[in-house]
């Protein structure tokens, strides 16, 4: 049974053209063919219908096999290109190959036409199967793309209707430290949701840009505890740390936990202060996160490491999460420095 086969056949001599056509029916071909011999035809062709590959001679009057394989690869048709000439010679040849053609055979050894066009059909039809398997990859990958995306803002807004929820339940309750309690957790959540927001709104679903992070928290807790910024002064130095959210919750929430303390009770007289975050790579395998303030400090039988204090509770366990170490030092305000791996998780 003959297997059809379309070839856009670029001859300008008829008799070349009927041997080349007795060669693919002998080999079981039955062919539809075009014979186009100048630019502006092989053009149309291209354009205007389908085909299985592209038989060429070397040189015509007005064309040649380097003008038609130039068309076929701007037309952007992955077409098997074999060039059928009696005059090329080997290094012409390698050069056609070179730029893309896919066989070459001299005219007086016909019989390897039809070998070499089921060979290219083949692999024809392979790219294209691979090509098919890597656009739906690609497709997929899209998808899940869009979806990490809507899982991100999703809980970002989940976790922004608890924070309000602990707001609406806080007009009800007259106990200052109640109210505190219920403020605590709100920034808490909202540390959270801002991971959720810098996720989504990122090229890297994986990761955050850690420096962006931590501006944007620390302007949220600035405002949450109404704060003079011209009383107490913020000095950052942050490197551009890309954190994983694995890392970036724990990590964020220990900024929003040692900064929350200083706000509170770092400057209780109204000359203010100063407070420090440094954050940066040591350019090996870990992560060096200081926060600092020039307050009053803790008293100095302060013992941080059996401290009821649920927010530095809080800190050593996140540090413990992240496989790091805290220090700590009360000289003149307080001093936290957590170092914590790269690959903490």
């Amino acid at each position: 049974m003959s297997v059809p086969l379309r070839v856009l056949l670029v001859e300008d001599s008829e008799d070349d053209a009927l041997l080349l056509l007795r060669e693919l029916q002998r080999g079981g071909y039955e062919v539809t063919f075009e014979r186009i011999d100048t630019p502006t035809a092989m053009k149309a062709a291209i354009k205007e219908q389908t085909w299985d590959i592209v038989i060429c001679d070397y040189s015509m009057p007005t064309f040649s096999a380097p003008a038609a394989l130039k068309q076929v690869k701007e037309s952007g048709l992955d077409l098997p290109f074999i060039i059928v000439s009696g005059t090329i010679g080997e290094d012409t040849a390698v050069a056609a190959m070179k730029a893309g053609a896919h066989d070459y055979i001299i005219k007086g050894n016909l019989a390897r036409l039809t070998p070499a066009v089921a060979r290219e059909l083949r692999e024809a039809l392979v790219r294209r199967e691979r090509k098919q398997a890597e656009e739906q990859i690609k497709a997929s990958l899209q998808e899940k793309e869009v979806l990490l995306k809507e899982i991100h803002h999703r809980v970002k807004n989940n976790l922004q209707i608890i924070s309000s929820l602990l707001n609406l339940q806080a007009e009800y309750l007259k106990d200052n430290q109640a109210l505190e309690v219920f403020k605590d957790s709100q920034n808490r959540i909202e540390s959270m949701a801002l991971i959720h927001e810098k996720l989504y709104q990122s090229q890297d679903l994986a990761r955050i840009n850690f420096a962006d992070y931590i501006q944007d928290l620390v302007t949220n807790l600035f405002y949450s505890y109404n704060v003079n910024s011209s009383a107490i002064t913020l000095k950052m130095n942050v490197e551009e740390v890309f954190l994983a959210i694995d890392a970036a919750i724990p990590c964020g929430l220990i900024i929003n936990e040692l900064i929350s303390n200083s706000l509170k009770y770092a400057f209780p007289q109204t000359e203010g202060g100063e407070i420090s975050i440094d954050f940066r790579f040591d350019g090996v395998n870990l992560y060096i996160l200081a926060i600092s303030d020039n307050g009053v400090g803790f008293a100095q039988n302060f013992d941080f490491h059996n401290t009821e204090s649920l927010g530095l509770r809080l800190v050593k366990g996140l540090t413990h999460q992240l496989k790091g170490n805290i220090d700590f030092s009360s000289n003149n305000g307080v001093k936290y420095k957590i170092i914590f791996p790269t690959k903490n998780l």
